[in-house]
C-alpha cells in the first residue's frame, strides 16, 4: 500500500509560516568585517593609552648606565661642548628641556655634595655604544677614536696610547671622525691630525693592514699593526 501524504490545512500552514522566524538573507559582500559578537570587547582606558605611548617613545633603559630619573641627585652639572662643567641645575629642569623621545641624561660621576656630573646623550648612540662594548674582542683588535678638532694635549695622549698598543703587538683600528654637537674642523686641523697619526705609525714601525677607508674631514678608518719583518 502506497504511503499517503498527510495534508495540512491551509490555515495551519499559513500560521506556521508567519510565526516561524526566517533566516535573514545577507549577501557575502555586505560582511566587511567581523560582527560585534565575534570581536572581544575592550574598554578604553586613557591611562593604558598613555602608558603605551610612553613605552613607544621611551625604550627600555640600559641597565649598565644610570639615566634620567634613576639619577639619585636633585641637582646636576652638565658636561658642555668644551668638556667643562656648567653651573648646577635642577635635574627636573634638564629633563623638561630635552626631547625625551630621542635624548636622555646620563650620569658620568656621582659628584660631590649631592650634585652629579652628567651629560646629555642621544639614546640611539648610547644603545650603539652598549652593543659595541658587549661584543667580544676581535683578534685582540683595539679601537682608538679621535675627533678631527681634538686639542693638542688630548692628541699627544692618544698618540702615546697608539704607540703602546703597537709596541705590545696589538692590531689597532684608528677611527677619525667628527662627533655630533662638536664644531666642524678646519682644513688645517684635518691635515695636522692625518700627518700626526701617520707619523706615529711610521715611528712605531707599523704598517696598514688594509687600505685606509673613508673621507678626510668626515669619517676615516685605518687599521694598523706592528711590522713583523
Amino acid at each position: 500500500m502506497k504511503h499517503v501524504r498527510r495534508l495540512v490545512p491551509p490555515t495551519r500552514a499559513l500560521r506556521q509560516i508567519l510565526l516561524t522566524s526566517q533566516p535573514t538573507f545577507r549577501p557575502a559582500f555586505f560582511r566587511l568585517g567581523p560582527s560585534l559578537n565575534e570581536v572581544p570587547f575592550r574598554s578604553y582606558s586613557p591611562t593604558c593609552s598613555l602608558l603605551r605611548y610612553r613605552a613607544k617613545s621611551n625604550p627600555p633603559a640600559l641597565p649598565q648606565y644610570t639615566l634620567d630619573e634613576d639619577i639619585g641627585a636633585q641637582y646636576v652639572q652638565l658636561v658642555n661642548e668644551n668638556n667643562s662643567l656648567d653651573p648646577p641645575i635642577s635635574l627636573r629642569e634638564v629633563l623638561r628641556s630635552i626631547d625625551r623621545a630621542d635624548y636622555c641624561v646620563q650620569q658620568v660621576s656621582p659628584g660631590k655634595n649631592g650634585v652629579s656630573i652628567c651629560k646629555i646623550m642621544n639614546k640611539f648612540e648610547l644603545r650603539e655604544q652598549a652593543k659595541e662594548k658587549a661584543k667580544p674582542p676581535r683578534d685582540g683588535l683595539k679601537q682608538l677614536e679621535l675627533n678631527w678638532a681634538i686639542d693638542s694635549h688630548d692628541l699627544s695622549h692618544r698618540m702615546k696610547q697608539l704607540t703602546t698598543f703597537l709596541e705590545k703587538g696589538r692590531k689597532v683600528e684608528v677611527i677619525l671622525t667628527k662627533k655630533k654637537r662638536k664644531r666642524a674642523p678646519t682644513v688645517e686641523e684635518v691635515k695636522t691630525l692625518m700627518d700626526r697619526v701617520m707619523d706615529t705609525v711610521r715611528e712605531a714601525k707599523a704598517v696598514p693592514v688594509r687600505p685606509m677607508e673613508g673621507e678626510p674631514g668626515r669619517h676615516v678608518v685605518l687599521v694598523v699593526k706592528k711590522d713583523s719583518n
